[in-house]
C-alpha cells in the first residue's frame, strides 16, 4: 500500500500540472533499438513541467534511473497524437540487489494520460531479457500498449526499495529524435548506471545536487 500511495500522490501532482509544458533545448541525435537517456535526482514527479519531454512518444526511448530511497519518484513527458499507439515498458537489471527484491518492493510504473487518468502497470513479469549491444542482462516487470488520446502523456516511476530502474517508451526507430530538458546517452552512461547500484553514499549524492 505505501508504494500504491506514493504512485497515486504523485500521480495527483502530475495531473494538475500535465498541462505546463516548459522544454528547453532539443537535442537531436542517431537513434538507437532504444535512445538512452540517463536521468537525474532533479527528474522527479514534483519536478514534472521541466521533466524530459520527447515531441513523438512513437519513437522508442530508454529512461535509465534510479530510485535512491523509498517513496523517491522519477518521471518523464511523451507527446502521442489520437491514433498512435502508447507502448511502454518498465525493466530492472537482473542483477543485485534489483534482481532479490520482493515483488512488492521492486518499482512500478504509473500512467497518467492527457486527462489526468492514471493507469498503475501491475509486475505482473519477470521475463529475462539480454540486450546484446551493451551485453547487460535484464528483467522486465510490466508493459502496456493501448490506443493513444492526443496530448501529453507523464510515466512516473515510483518505488518501495532503493533500486535501478529503465523505463522504455515507443517502438518506431528513427535515424533522428528530439528529446527536451535531457541529454542523450552514450553506451558509457548506461554501463555505469548498470555498475552503479543505489549506496548510501550516491543517495547522500543525490541529495546535494
Amino acid at each position: 500500500m505505501f508504494l500504491v500511495s506514493t504512485v497515486r500522490r504523485a500521480a495527483r501532482l502530475t495531473a494538475a500540472v500535465l498541462a505546463g509544458a516548459a522544454t528547453t533545448l532539443a537535442f537531436t541525435v542517431p537513434a538507437q533499438a532504444h535512445i538512452p537517456v540517463v536521468l537525474t535526482s532533479a527528474n522527479t514527479a514534483a519536478a514534472l513541467a521541466s521533466s524530459p519531454y520527447v515531441p513523438d512518444g512513437t519513437v522508442s526511448f530508454a529512461f535509465y534511473g534510479w530510485l535512491d530511497r523509498p517513496g523517491d519518484t522519477r518521471a518523464v513527458r511523451i507527446h502521442l497524437d489520437a491514433g498512435e499507439q502508447l507502448n511502454a515498458q518498465l525493466l530492472i537489471p537482473d542483477l543485485a540487489p534489483e534482481n532479490t527484491l520482493d515483488r512488492w518492493r521492486t518499482p512500478r510504473l504509473a500512467i497518467v494520460d492527457p486527462r489526468g487518468r492514471v493507469q498503475l502497470l501491475r509486475n505482473d513479469r519477470r521475463e529475462s531479457f539480454h540486450e546484446e549491444f551493451t551485453n547487460t542482462n535484464y528483467l522486465i516487470l510490466s508493459e502496456t500498449t493501448r490506443a493513444a488520446r492526443s496530448g501529453t502523456y507523464a510515466l512516473i516511476v515510483a518505488g518501495a526499495a532503493p533500486s535501478r530502474f529503465v523505463a522504455v517508451s515507443g517502438s518506431e526507430e528513427q535515424f533522428f529524435a528530439d528529446i527536451r530538458n535531457a541529454r542523450i546517452g552514450t553506451v558509457a552512461d548506461v554501463l555505469n548506471w548498470y555498475n552503479s547500484p543505489v549506496s548510501p553514499d550516491r543517495a547522500v549524492a543525490a541529495d546535494h545536487r
